[in-house]
């Protein structure tokens, strides 16, 4: 990449929030304008740039940029692009997971993806050289010009298609969001009927976690469930709400069905 491109950032959550600064640090991008239809939070990504302003009228988007990172809900990327005015000899690229990248052919022939599989929270640092890119362009001549891009702020970058990128996207979730849900509802069980937190599990979740990484953790599973013990499930699931018994009992029939499909 022989110089920064000059790059309009459509979005200002957490992913924009972490990625537009990093790959300007890199030198990869000059953010030239950021997009919000929030002002203040246009504005305070903006801040974070060397030069940017902050932009919250879609119709005043600048249409000189040479890369357009759009980073907005799933949702939102269609409606967008048939909204924002068509800059056909820019790059567009959307951050989604779960989106194809077809949904930005309404900008220009040139488009693509640029997803980083990790969990962003505003305000929480994050290692970028850890995060997986996963990268796709329409044009071919345009890919190694996107995987430049992504390695300038991370070493591993790989090309994946619209359905593996769906598939990826839907284990993320359960290996993320729904696990943090699960956090969350064990830290309102503790403080409610132990007056404690879930700083009291950090060691178990900690060593879940090692193991989960050292062997498959199918083969690290442990509990009333994967031991079939109904009576411990049904005592837990009396102590519980109505909503997380239901959770509860859920959960641990999906472990005794999945347990026993895989040792036969």
């Amino acid at each position: 990449m022989k110089r920064p491109l000059r790059t309009i950032i459509i979005g200002s959550g957490n992913v924009a929030s972490a990625i537009a600064p990093a790959l300007e640090r890199s030198g990869s991008i000059s953010v030239v304008a950021v997009y919000s239809p929030t002002p203040d939070h246009a504005a305070a990504l903006a801040n974070r740039q060397t030069s940017a302003v902050a932009v919250s009228d879609v119709d005043a988007i600048p249409n000189d940029g040479e890369l357009y990172l759009m980073s907005v809900k799933d949702d939102a990327i269609l409606e967008l692009a048939r909204r924002i005015r068509p800059v056909e000899s820019a790059l567009w690229l959307h951050t989604s997971g779960g989106v194809d990248a077809s949904a930005l052919s309404p900008l220009s022939p040139r488009y693509g993806v640029f997803y980083p599989l990790q969990t962003f929270s505003k305000g929480v640092d994050v290692v970028m050289e850890e995060v997986p890119f996963f990268v796709e362009t329409s044009q071919p001549g345009d890919l190694t010009l996107v995987e430049q891009m992504a390695r300038s702020v991370s070493p591993r970058v790989y090309h994946a298609d619209g359905m593996m990128r769906a598939r990826m996207h839907a284990a993320a979730v359960f290996a993320c969001n729904f696990t943090n849900h699960m956090w969350a509802v064990a830290d309102d069980i503790l403080r409610r009927e132990t007056g404690t937190d879930l700083s009291v599990l950090y060691p178990l979740l900690k060593e879940t976690l090692r193991k989960a990484m050292t062997v498959r953790p199918a083969d690290a599973q442990t509990g009333p469930a994967v031991r079939g013990d109904r009576g411990v499930i049904e005592r837990h699931a009396a102590m519980l709400a109505p909503d997380e018994a239901q959770l509860y009992r859920i959960i641990s029939e999906h472990i005794i069905d999945y347990t026993n499909k895989n040792q036969k």
